[in-house]
């Protein structure tokens, strides 16, 4: 059973609904000549770094129905910061790689265009049980908080030349799986 995109978007609004209720500020965007799928919109904030709010986006993956049966993938993607200094560049790949194969779910990226340092993590969701596929959100946006939280600063401080790899892990939490 594929969902129509009509579906998803029902599901991301009774995912929204579900994190309003949880306190988190929702805003589902329709598709769009320039964006041409639905998202939901989570307001994430930084119980680290005061005045620090990322915008987390859901939206599932288009164009894959006639490819999965009974699974739809729900992508979640934080922007963390515009550009790098190219100088940085190869040092904060080399902190990402240290991160990544370490994190419990997604990872940390970077696009080259436009330049962006980002997170995203994919879960693939049952079309069946969308009891199921509430909760998995319902689990999987705290962490996305906190892996965010915990790690975007050391990537911005690398990414920016203010530290090198060797310093921020020192002063990261679990430095020693990072090291």
């Amino acid at each position: 059973m594929s969902l129509t995109s009509a579906e998803h978007k029902a599901e991301l609004q009774r995912i929204g609904d579900l994190l309003s209720e949880d306190a988190y500020e929702i805003e589902v965007l329709p598709a769009s000549d320039l964006v041409p799928y639905d998202r939901l919109l989570v307001r994430l904030e930084s119980f680290e770094e005061k005045n620090r709010i990322w915008q987390l986006e859901l939206s599932y993956l288009p164009g894959l129905e006639k490819e999965l049966e009974n699974v739809s993938i729900l992508q979640s993607f934080v922007a963390l910061s515009d550009g790098s200094p190219d100088e940085h560049r190869p040092s904060l790949s080399q902190l990402i790689v240290k991160l990544n194969v370490n994190l419990p779910i997604g990872c940390f990226g970077l696009l080259d265009n436009p330049r962006l340092l980002f997170f995203k993590h994919n879960a693939m969701l049952p079309n069946d049980n969308h009891a199921v596929s509430r909760q998995v959100v319902r689990e999987m946006v705290p962490m996305t908080a906190y892996l965010i939280t915990t790690f975007s600063e050391s990537l911005i401080q690398v990414a920016t030349g203010q530290r090198t790899i060797e310093e921020a892990i020192a002063d990261m939490p679990f430095s020693n799986v990072f090291g």
